[in-house]
């Protein structure tokens, strides 16, 4: 079973999986599995990085200033102690430092020490861009975190505002980068009254001052994936948020925020499987860096989809058996119909020598499911043509009333095998259609005719003449049905049979 499960489930679950992402999010998708796939290799070469400036002697209150900047975004206890002896350093290492271990603990969710050390009688002024931006970020995070009491949000908020306030008239009046500081200016200004798509614009021009493989690069990459999603466009956020994953595996980040999103929306998708590699990815990482904010939010959401997981190949275990099932079944039925078609009349041989060749043809190819039941359906409607062809052949008065019976037993059959796996069929075909327009199958018939053309399209036989050859009609009347239900579809018709092939997917 555990073979034969290695060899179809992957088949299943890509055939299951909806997707409706532009060829950019695919192709973005397709890098950042490779590169999650190396990324034991970038967090060693970061690592090395590390380790060679660990050897420079003497060192400097500089050199550790960089050592612990490495360390920021990649493992939050060494960082500590590297800035920790920074508070008595000399300016600007000094203030520097200070900053630098704020954001630190309010990454790693460590607020009350970060409140402590900002608030400190000893602590540097913070009267800069880089200070008030710091201190605005801090309060801002530490009032919205769904991990802290209510208590002190009301005036935490209050203190971000103010801090925030400030930053505005620091960016206005900084003469060291005057292009960088007024682009970051009209941004907040831009956001501050909704207008999103300045907003974009503006932090596209700050994503061009830095480099795709930079660190950089990939913050204000999840910056721009939070402004498309604040200006309602999915795609966009989902776009930019692989670009700051992407980056931030290649430069060997451990503080996966931006996987961390990818997971949970890939998840909110049902693209289950996508979700459980970048979670288990994050969850390694966070682990790594030893942040509690960060290590809970992923973990919540790791549970969630580890069980997703766990149920989705229940059931992608089930449908195989059901399917394996119904197709041993069918391939008995037309073993038994062959050696009693062979034993009535020998001149039917030659069928019977086909349907043994597609017999074994069929258990040989050991396929997807919808290839078993196409090919069933061929022969089958072929084994009822040829017997009523020699039926007229041979004089039989009732050839036509034998056809009848035969195409009834063929339609009830593939109804039956049909609807044990798309049991929703019926309603989702419907829920497809108007309400004027939708079909209720007459009681004792499964499916109607026109449920059965759609049943075929769904299985991927699109062409009218195919469809016609299968259910003993003329193409025309396949057309003219294909038409008809096409008028009454809700939405746009062009797309209709499309939509009808997803049946079942998601």
């Amino acid at each position: 079973m555990k073979r034969i499960l290695s060899i179809f489930l992957p088949l299943l679950l890509a055939c299951t999986l909806l997707s409706a992402h532009s060829s950019t999010v695919d192709s973005l998708m397709a890098v950042y599995e490779s590169e999650i796939a190396q990324s034991g290799k970038y967090i060693a070469r970061r690592q090395a990085r590390i380790d060679s400036l660990c050897r420079i002697h003497p060192q400097t209150d500089e050199l550790r200033l960089t050592i612990a900047r490495e360390y920021q975004h990649f493992q939050s206890d060494s960082a500590q102690v590297y800035y920790a002896p920074l508070r008595d350093a000399a300016e600007p290492v000094r203030t520097q430092s200070y900053l630098g271990m704020i954001q630190l603990l309010s990454a790693s969710g460590h607020f009350s020490n970060a409140f402590s050390l900002l608030e400190h009688p000893d602590a540097p002024s913070i009267h800069s861009v880089e200070g008030y931006k710091t201190a605005w970020l801090l309060y801002n995070e530490a009032a919205t975190t769904s991990l802290l009491p209510t208590y002190g949000t009301q005036e935490w908020e209050a203190l971000a505002k103010n801090y925030y306030d400030s930053l505005l008239v620091a960016l206005e009046q900084d003469t060291v980068d005057r292009e960088e500081s007024h682009l970051w200016l009209h941004l907040y200004r831009a956001q501050d009254r909704g207008d999103w798509n300045s907003a974009i614009a503006y932090n596209m021009h700050l994503i061009n001052r830095t480099q795709p493989d930079e660190h950089p690069y990939a913050i204000l990459a999840y910056g721009h994936a939070m402004l498309y999603e604040s200006a309602g466009d999915p795609e966009k956020r989902l776009e930019w948020l692989l670009r700051s994953a992407i980056t931030d595996v290649r430069c060997g980040i451990t503080d996966n925020g931006s996987s961390w999103l990818v997971a949970r929306t890939c998840y909110e998708e049902g693209d289950i499987s996508h979700a459980h590699l970048i979670s288990d990815y994050t969850l390694t990482n966070a682990s790594f860096f030893n942040a509690p904010t960060r290590y809970v939010q992923t973990y919540a959401l790791g549970h969630r989809i580890n069980n997703e997981y766990d149920r989705m190949l229940h059931r992608s275990t089930v449908h195989l058996i059901i399917a394996l099932s119904a197709l041993a079944v069918a391939l008995i039925v037309l073993f038994f119909a062959s050696v009693l078609t062979i034993h009535q009349n020998r001149k039917l041989s030659r069928l019977n020598s086909e349907l043994s060749t597609t017999n074994a043809q069929l258990k040989a190819a050991n396929k997807a499911k919808e290839q078993y039941i196409c090919r069933y359906l061929e022969v089958y409607s072929d084994y009822i043509r040829r017997l009523t062809t020699m039926a007229r052949k041979a004089g039989e008065k009732d050839a036509s009333a034998f056809m009848d019976r035969e195409m009834e037993n063929f339609y009830r059959s593939f109804d039956d095998t049909f609807l044990s796996l798309y049991g929703n069929f019926v309603s989702e075909f419907n829920a497809l259609l108007k309400p004027e327009a939708r079909i209720t199958p007459k009681p004792g018939e499964r499916l109607t005719i026109e449920m059965r053309i759609f049943a075929l399209i769904l299985l991927g036989i699109t062409s009218s003449a195919k469809i016609a050859e299968l259910l003993c009609y003329s193409p025309n009347t396949i057309s003219n049905y294909r038409v008809k239900i096409k008028n009454g579809a809700l939405g746009n018709r062009d797309t209709f049979e499309q939509r009808v092939q997803q049946i079942g997917s998601r």
